[in-house]
């Protein structure tokens, strides 16, 4: 599905309120393009398993690096998003996991801006909101520009990550968060079902236990969808990632 949001930038028009993709081309969709590709595995949208209709983007074996030591396999790709698309940013992506359950960092989608006053958009330069697991539950994360990617404001669910059937994750990224003096926290849902965050702390190299300051947007300008771990991952694994989408509002888990 070519996202709409080419067409309406072309003609000179606001982006369209959702862009989604549903990997039926049997390929890369117009405007994704390849970004990180670390250790063993491929990143490929392929008809092994899809969520609806035939195609899925496929993190297919995945393995390298050291459990419990930094570098680990990464393979995703990139999106620019259209001028002026706002500060607030919901997501939906179905996903499919096995055979086993990560217990290292694993990234499934991330969306970065520019810090407040710059007109760097450099990936390298941009403040992030990202969903992924940790130690085989659930994460969602705000961090700084990457590298280092740290101090980090980290949130890891008591919800354990879902193996062998297909599961909507949805998220809210809202860098704008109204009169707040900070962006908002990441929200991120299961099914349908909010996930909670029993855990929270601030990851830093070294340690601090001051926590960042989540800095504001005016407008989002990337996002980044695949499997990025930052820690080894010793069991070759695979994800299926499908139906993914982006919007001003809520998108929901309704099949397209």
């Amino acid at each position: 599905m070519l996202s709409l949001a080419v067409l309406f930038t072309a003609c000179g028009h606001r982006p369209p309120a959702s862009m989604r993709w549903d990997f039926e081309e049997g390929r890369l969709p117009s405007g994704w393009t390849p970004h990180r590709d670390e250790f063993e595995g491929q990143l490929v949208v392929d008809d092994t398993r899809a969520h609806g209709g035939r195609y899925a983007l496929h993190a297919r074996q995945l393995v390298g690096g050291r459990e419990g030591g930094q570098g680990g396999p990464k393979k995703t790709v990139r999106y620019s998003l259209p001028a002026d698309f706002g500060p607030v940013l919901w997501g939906r992506v179905f996903v499919y996991t096995t055979p086993v359950r990560p217990a290292s960092h694993a990234g499934l989608f991330n969306a970065r801006y520019p810090r407040p006053g710059s007109e760097d958009g450099a990936f390298e330069s941009l403040d992030w909101y990202e969903v992924a697991t940790y130690q085989e539950k659930y994460m969602a994360i705000w961090h700084p520009p990457e590298p280092p990617g740290f101090p980090e404001w980290v949130q890891v669910s008591d919800t354990p990550l879902v193996l062998d059937r297909w599961v909507c994750l949805e998220w809210l990224f809202d860098a704008a968060n109204g009169d707040a003096p900070e962006a908002a926290e990441p929200r991120v849902w299961l099914d349908g079902v909010e996930l909670a965050w029993p855990r929270k702390f601030v990851f830093s190299d070294p340690p601090t236990d001051t926590p960042p300051k989540r800095e504001k947007a005016r407008h989002f300008t990337v996002v980044e969808a695949g499997v990025f771990l930052y820690q080894g991952l010793s069991v070759p694994t695979d994800w299926w990632l499908d139906d993914l989408a982006v919007a001003r509002q809520r998108v929901g888990c309704s099949s397209p």
